[in-house]
């Protein structure tokens, strides 16, 4: 029998995951915007834009296998995801493919591998939810979970999941935005160090993330010093306060400052619709996940609303 694999190795395939569809995510969302002002190219646009979104939903998936404590939520999960897998890649890669012979697409359209690299995706995508129809409890039971389950109201559950989810979505294109930064901006412009706090912000985002991740590895068998998971705490709330601040006032007193000047290459959104809010919602993001999860850490977990599973 084959071992299980192993909940450090598990963690490490999440994480490079979440690089991964960072990287898909800020392509796809790219190509959405340049076509958002008319979506005159919708049908040419959307099957490019939705395979490399597809990465995403496969990070999502993962992080639910890997995280769900409730076996039976588990394995149902594991399921619906792939189906999921084969209906969404399966109809992508129909449009995909009418586009090609219909002549819309070049090679080297998008990237240097396109269409190949989309059409990988979906193939891809489709052929693990296969494997997962074929070898479901195989599956569920070689990936080990990396938490330890916790029992919340349903309330609580499905709002830490939505806000979870918008979060990972704007802190993902960032993650891709700081590593390609190279190739949109110019760092010899005079006003290069007003930009500054929105890269760190990228970082800090991320760092929240992955911190994140980290307490719930390290704890998934025993209780970390509470001392030092405050202190952690107090000082990035302050951190992302600052810095979010900051950008949120250069925002303000320089109308359209991060877009005309350095940052219209990965702000997208801005540039296409004529529109202000990528610097706030890189502000806004970190500075909501951070108090957010403080005040829930300080007032509901007190009052034991979320108890670990036995």
């Amino acid at each position: 029998m084959s071992k299980s694999l192993k909940p450090i190795a598990a963690f490490i395939i999440e994480i490079v995951l979440y690089v991964l569809a960072a990287l898909s995510f800020f392509q796809g969302f790219h190509l959405f915007m340049a076509d958002i002002a008319t979506f005159r190219q919708i049908f040419k646009v959307a099957p490019m834009f939705l395979s490399y979104f597809m990465v995403t939903y496969l990070l999502f998936a993962y992080y639910f296998l890997t995280h769900q404590a409730d076996e039976k939520k588990r394995a149902k999960g594991l399921k619906g995801n792939g189906f999921g897998f084969i209906i969404a890649g399966g109809l992508i890669l129909i449009l995909l493919i009418v586009n090609l012979i219909l002549g819309n697409y070049e090679f080297g359209y998008v990237s240097f591998l396109f269409p190949i690299d989309v059409i990988l995706i979906d193939v891809v995508m489709i052929g693990l939810g296969i494997l997962i129809l074929l070898k479901k409890e195989w599956i569920l039971e070689k990936i080990p979970l990396i938490c330890r389950g916790y029992q919340k109201p349903a309330w609580l559950t499905v709002l830490s999941r939505i806000l979870g989810f918008i979060y990972v979505w704007i802190e993902e294109y960032f993650l891709a935005a700081l590593l390609l930064v190279g190739n949109y901006i110019d760092f010899t412009t005079p006003t290069f160090g007003h930009t500054v706090p929105l890269y760190l912000l990228m970082i800090v985002g991320n760092a929240i993330l992955l911190c994140h991740e980290l307490y719930l590895f390290f704890s998934r068998e025993k209780d970390l010093p509470k001392k030092g998971i405050n202190m952690a705490r107090y000082i990035s709330l302050g951190v992302v306060t600052v810095l979010s601040l900051y950008v949120l006032i250069a925002d303000m007193t320089f109308t359209g400052y991060y877009v005309s000047d350095n940052l219209q290459g990965i702000f997208p959104i801005d540039f296409f619709s004529s529109l202000n809010v990528s610097p706030r919602l890189l502000a806004i993001g970190p500075l909501l996940a951070m108090w957010l999860n403080f005040i829930v850490s300080m007032t509901l977990m007190k009052k034991k609303v979320a108890e670990p599973l036995s």
